[in-house]
């Protein structure tokens, strides 16, 4: 805010109560009225958002706006012609119908019809954070204009049928059109309802009321704004009554006192910041919100006591030094808190820093050999089996003289263990063998898959001359022997090789019993891990797709009747002669 004001006489030209009167043109009314008002119900802030963004977006033009910021940068953004608008403008405006695709944005010149209109939509909206928000009316010169301008620029052929009530209500609410956006340097601050309805004069509120009643901030209004039908002008005619009904000393505290308390409510945070780089913007600022205020019960009774502005300025000028006082003091106190945080990191830094170079300057410990581990076994199973007298040679089978032969028993795939480990005596167990050893152990590959082949394998020319590899020297290390794909008989454990012709008879009489014919089990893969005794066993299943269930009868039924209440609420809003106060419940 850039204008200064000097004496009282640059108060007398502000707005009446009710109206314009002769001058409805903006550029003249905003050398002397510096503020606009406008209220809102606030979205919730994007955690994207920053200073060069509108504060307040035209509803035309919102879609644009949540564009890059390339695409914002239009160049009708920040123009220096004013921009006018038409007939038609103002009356897509006014028009709750189309008023979704106006290109403006309503604001007020009037402090109390925005506490009126906010105190209305807070008593029939559902929303209840209804804020005011105050403006510097002199950035939106190139951008605004007055409703009343432009409904009187429409020619008697073009006019609405409803172009009169439209023309009063601009009229009453001293109502300003803002053409596309408002900046968010333009906006001086954004005020709760409530905390403002606790900061209004006393003429405003009423009077002998008990303790209980003063601690609800909407029992303390002084006028019914339950009302539907009550009329702006008609709150005027009350309020005026009301201050001149006080006594002298009363009118005088509530022009003085009451007028800068309230517009310190409403400039509040933006005049702590300020007054620390720009005392007397701040000042100047506060002095005018307080002459708009303090003038407004009656214009001639100011007039007459020209006394107030000096009081007025008085005070200001009080609550400004010792708010600066304040912020100073504790400023001051916060950039030592600050500093001496600041101190704090750096020693600690510093002390970290020597700890970390003595650990570099010491030598590096040594390292220790690498473990070598030798590679995990694995079993690989193909389709192409050896046949017996190869399995045997790639066994590396050959009979050692004085060692204990061990015979694993026959398992069948449905026996919970799948193989069973002999036990030896402390005797029997030597040393690990070598590297060499163990690359003589070499697993077989085996095609479980093939009936054929492991009929073969289990052949009497196989069971009566047992096999024993290399690895038996260390039981540890001995592989286990596949389990045979048809299901077998459990025999007792073979212990010597002269019962193997026993075994070799019953094999026969197992391959000839029809009732053992089951089918093959799918495919198992065995593999060895780093243990050479761990054999694990995996067996893929394919997963059964589950079917889905029908929708039942009550399911269906609650569908049909969500879908019938839905479509009749929907026609009922639509056909409905109250649209538009279940718009404003719904909004």
């Amino acid at each position: 805010m850039t204008s200064t004001l000097t004496n009282h006489e640059a108060a007398t030209i502000s707005l009446p109560q009710y109206g314009f009167g002769t001058d409805v043109d903006f550029d003249g009314l905003v050398t002397d009225n510096h503020f606009l008002f406008r209220v809102y119900t606030p979205k919730a802030p994007s955690p994207f958002v920053d200073d060069s963004e509108p504060s307040f977006v035209a509803p035309k033009y919102d879609e644009r706006f949540t564009r890059s910021p390339d695409e914002i940068k239009a160049p009708h953004i920040g123009r220096h012609r004013r921009h006018i608008g038409t007939y038609d403008d103002v009356t897509r405006h006014m028009d709750w119908t189309t008023k979704s695709s106006s290109p403006y944005i309503s604001t007020s010149f009037s402090f109390i019809w925005s506490i009126w209109e906010a105190l209305r939509r807070y008593h029939l909206g559902v929303k209840k954070d209804v804020e005011i928000a105050v403006i510097d009316a002199s950035a939106l010169s190139d951008r605004a204009v007055t409703a009343v301008e432009l409904l009187r620029s429409g020619l008697p052929s073009e006019r609405r049928g409803e172009h009169w009530k439209w023309y009063r209500f601009a009229q009453e609410s001293q109502s300003v059109l803002v053409h596309e956006c408002i900046p968010a340097s333009a906006v001086f601050t954004s005020i709760p309802l409530l905390s403002l309805l606790e900061k209004l004069p006393s003429y405003f509120l009423r009077q002998n009321l008990s303790d209980s009643i003063k601690s609800s901030t909407l029992s303390t209004v002084g006028w019914d704004y339950t009302e539907k039908k009550r009329k702006y002008r008609q709150f005027c005619h009350d309020m005026s009554a009301r201050f001149l009904q006080l006594t002298p000393d009363a009118r005088l505290q509530d022009t003085t006192t009451g007028s800068v308390r309230l517009a310190m409510a409403f400039l509040r945070p933006w005049f702590y910041k300020c007054i620390l780089y720009d005392f007397q913007t701040a000042t100047v600022t506060l002095c005018a919100l307080s002459f708009a205020i303090a003038q407004w019960p009656g214009q001639w009774w100011a007039q007459e006591h020209s006394e107030l502005w000096n009081l007025i300025r008085a005070m200001v000028l009080s609550i400004a030094e010792e708010v600066r006082a304040t912020q100073q003091t504790h400023d001051s106190k916060e950039i030592n808190r600050l500093q001496g945080v600041i101190v704090e990191l750096d020693e600690a830094v510093r002390k970290y820093t020597g700890k970390i170079s003595l650990r570099t300057t010491r030598k590096p410990a040594q390292l220790l050999a690498p473990l070598l581990i030798p590679p995990p076994l694995r079993l690989a199973v193909v389709h192409n089996s050896p046949s017996p007298l190869t399995l045997a040679r790639s066994l590396g089978t050959v009979p050692l003289a004085g060692s204990r032969v061990v015979t694993t028993p026959i398992t069948p795939p449905t026996s919970p263990i799948p193989f069973s480990m002999p036990t030896f005596s402390p005797t029997n167990i030597r040393s690990s063998p070598t590297p060499i050893a163990m690359n003589d152990c070499r697993v077989p590959e085996l095609d479980i898959s093939s009936p054929t082949s492991s009929e073969s394998l289990i052949g009497p020319h196989i069971l009566e001359s047992p096999v024993i590899s290399d690895c038996s020297n260390d039981p540890l290390l001995m592989p286990l022997p596949p389990s045979p794909v048809k299901s077998l008989r459990i025999f007792p454990e073979v212990s010597s090789p002269q019962q193997s012709p026993t075994l070799d008879s019953s094999l026969q009489q197992w391959e000839s019993d029809p009732h053992f014919d089951t089918p093959l089990p799918s495919p198992i893969k065995y593999e060895f891990s780093a243990s050479p005794t761990h054999v694990s066993k995996t067996q893929t299943q394919e997963p059964l797709a589950a079917a889905r269930k029908p929708p039942t009868l009550v399911e269906t039924a609650s569908c049909l009747v969500t879908g019938f209440l839905v479509g009749a609420f929907v026609t009922l809003c639509l056909l409905s002669p109250q649209r538009r106060t279940l718009l404003i419940h719904l909004t």
